[in-house]
């Protein structure tokens, strides 16, 4: 994926991502691991990035997630044939604090940033609920997951 993006990036830049997404990935091996929900686009399970091995491999992990820490995980898809969602503004990571604290976090081109003042949290708090009534629900997200892998 980061050998495919343009302008390119350093082997430090991408080093430096890849450590930081394994880092994030090990807080849901906890023992107490947190409550982790996903909208996903239909379009991005289809996204053949290495080759096609490679893809059913990953959609068989994401389901092998879902089952693992069912009670911690919830992942739903958003339909490519959706004319519009709550969600085409780009991706967003809501995270609440054990203090109560609620922040967002951005990834983009342009340099990331994290949300903290109350008001904006609050509305992209509610955009993600949208986004979440806008999508399949798990159930049929895991059907969808389940075929799309069969089909590979």
């Amino acid at each position: 994926m980061y050998e495919a993006r343009r302008p390119t990036y350093t082997e430090e830049e991408i080093e430096r991502h890849v450590t930081a997404r394994l880092e994030r990935q090990s807080v849901l091996r906890r023992n107490s691991p947190p409550y982790v929900g996903y909208v996903i686009e239909e379009s991005v399970l289809e996204r053949d990035l290495g080759s096609e091995e490679v893809l059913r491999e990953q959609l068989r992990h994401i389901l092998e997630c879902g089952l693992r820490m069912k009670h911690h995980l919830t992942v739903q898809v958003m339909p490519t044939k959706r004319y519009t969602h709550a969600g085409l503004m780009g991706p967003l990571k809501l995270m609440s604090t054990e203090e109560g604290r609620n922040l967002v976090y951005e990834e983009a081109r342009g340099g990331d940033r994290l949300i903290h003042k109350p008001e904006q949290v609050t509305d992209l708090f509610d955009l993600f609920g949208i986004l979440r009534a806008e999508a399949l629900d798990p159930w049929e997200s895991a059907k969808l997951i389940k075929e799309k892998a069969g089909e590979l």
